[in-house]
């Protein structure tokens, strides 16, 4: 696990600045001015890039790796079939957890808390706006998760820190399509990573425990 650690250091640096920044803002601003500051500074261009950037944090991103590891499959050797179990695994613990965690807080989404505030709140046209079920949330953590699951199964960081600058939009996009707070992403983006992150060290456990015994 440290190898890997090392070995992706720029994703996990950026990743550490960003719990850092989103720690330090809630830390000097309420959720309401940050929320509303992040509303007010919209435009047309936005409205469209972030309604489907946001889309990178729904689940059939992950519905379409497996697919991909399984086609790869045929050709390639058995190695694929662990990282198809890994990714099945790590996308059952991510949607339990996010499940979980909705049902036992179902705190109230920004809508739900603003609606009769009498502010001013911009809107993008063709989004459903939810009400309950704010934290964490589930786009922010499937979105981060994917972007660590890739540093094990692609095993190019700079592609992976790519994914990661994705996942960060897609944060960013859920504040700014009013649909979460920002400790819904900030929280949200941490689980994502963690739960990859925990799930690979036990296969890793597990794995070296096999090849011990076997040797």
């Amino acid at each position: 696990m440290l190898k890997i650690l090392i070995n992706n250091r720029s994703f996990f640096i950026i990743f550490l600045l960003w719990v850092i920044f989103g720690a330090l803002l809630q830390l000097f601003y309420t959720p309401t001015q940050l929320m509303f500051w992040i509303n007010k500074h919209n435009n047309v261009f936005f409205d469209t890039f972030f309604k489907y950037i946001t889309a990178l944090g729904e689940d059939y991103i992950w519905l379409a790796l497996l697919i991909i590891f399984a086609f790869k499959n045929f050709n390639q050797e058995i190695k694929n079939f662990e990282e198809i179990k890994l990714l099945i695994i790590s996308w059952l613990g991510k949607v339990l957890l996010s499940i979980s965690l909705k049902n036992i807080f179902n705190y109230p989404r920004p809508m739900e808390v603003y609606q009769n505030s009498g502010q001013p709140i911009h809107l993008v046209e063709g989004i459903t706006m939810n009400h309950w079920q704010s934290f964490p949330s589930g786009h922010t953590m499937t979105a981060f998760a994917f972007a660590c699951f890739t540093l094990f199964v692609l095993k190019q960081p700079r592609l992976s820190v790519f994914y990661l600058f994705l996942a960060i939009l897609v944060a960013y996009s859920r504040m700014y399509l009013f649909q979460h707070f920002p400790r819904d992403v900030f929280v949200g983006s941490i689980l994502g990573v963690s739960i990859v992150l925990i799930i690979l060290f036990f296969y890793q456990k597990k794995h070296s425990r096999k090849t011990s015994e076997m040797s």
